[in-house]
Formats: structure tokens, sequence, C-alpha cells
């Protein structure tokens, strides 16, 4: 089912999508649309049910909430152990309990990846400047344990892992 909207561009964006219109060879409105769903982000009820609840419920946080959950990361205990395992990963040395580990550690850390960009959208739609007030400026370190050693971004102040996606808001 659709519908019709009605939007005001500013010109110079209007121009930005009557060019890529042309690159497309689609009509403005299909044009329109489908940059549109590509940006929407995905409904809570979309995802498995193991986040479902979780992210509807940062819908109806507070202010304080989001932020908190926008600034959670692993442990260090635990980002820890991720980067040993990881380095053993890629060394091709995991033992069947280090790649059960490693599943766990990064099942972990893609869920806070999610529920942090989550987060960080609804703060975003509430008004809020999303990139200067999460600590998101990375180092690069290099983990110890092995002949290539591992790029991983961390963040200056705590020293925690940076997802890659989160890095990439800079």
């Amino acid at each position: 089912m659709t519908q019709a909207v009605t939007l005001y561009l500013p010109e110079d964006t209007l121009q930005r999508y009557r060019r890529g219109e042309a690159v497309a060879g689609k009509g403005l409105d299909e044009f329109i649309a489908d940059r549109l769903a590509e940006l929407g982000p995905p409904l809570a009820d979309d995802l498995p049910d193991s986040l479902r609840d979780e992210l509807k419920s940062l819908e109806e946080a507070d202010d304080q909430t989001l932020w908190q959950a926008a600034r959670c990361c692993l442990s260090a205990e635990k980002q820890e152990q991720y980067d040993r395992v990881l380095v053993k990963h890629a060394e091709g040395s995991l033992t069947t309990d280090e790649r059960r580990r490693l599943h766990e550690l990064g099942d972990e850390a893609r869920r806070l990846t999610l529920k942090k960009a989550h987060a960080l959208m609804l703060l975003k739609w509430r008004g809020h400047g999303v990139r200067e007030s999460v600590p998101l400026r990375s180092r690069v370190q290099r983990v110890q344990g092995g002949p290539s050693g591992i790029a991983r971004p961390h963040d200056r102040a705590s020293g925690a892992f940076v997802p890659p996606a989160a890095a990439a808001l800079e």
C-alpha cells in the first residue's frame, strides 16, 4: 500500500535527487521512495525475538537511559578475552572452547552495537547532537600475540573496543 506525501525540499536537495533520478532511470517519486526505504530504520518488530523487547523498551526510555545505552561497552575483561580469541582465530589456533567463546563474545558485541545504534538513532530523532556527545574518538591499538596483530579501534577515554560502525561516525 502506498500513500501520497507532500515534501518541501530545499532547491539544492531537490537537484541532488533529480540527478539521482536521471542516473537511476526512474521517476522522481520512485527514486525518493527508494532512498527513504534504504535509510529508514528497521522496526524492532522486524528483528529477532531475542532483540525485539530490548530495543522496543529503548523507544519508551528517557533520554538519560538512552545515553547510558549509547555509551555502554564490553567490560574490560570481556574485551581482553575477545581480543585474545580473535588473535588466536587469525592464527588458526582456536580450541573448541575458544571457538565457542569467540561466538559468545561476538554475539554479545553485535547485540551491544545494535543497542547502541538504536539508542543513538532515538536520541538523534529527539533532537540531540549525537556526534559530539558520545565518546567515539578512537585510536588504533595493536593486539599483541601474533605476527600480524589485529588493528582494533578503541575509545581513548576508556580503552574499550569501539565497533567499526560506531568509529565511522567520527
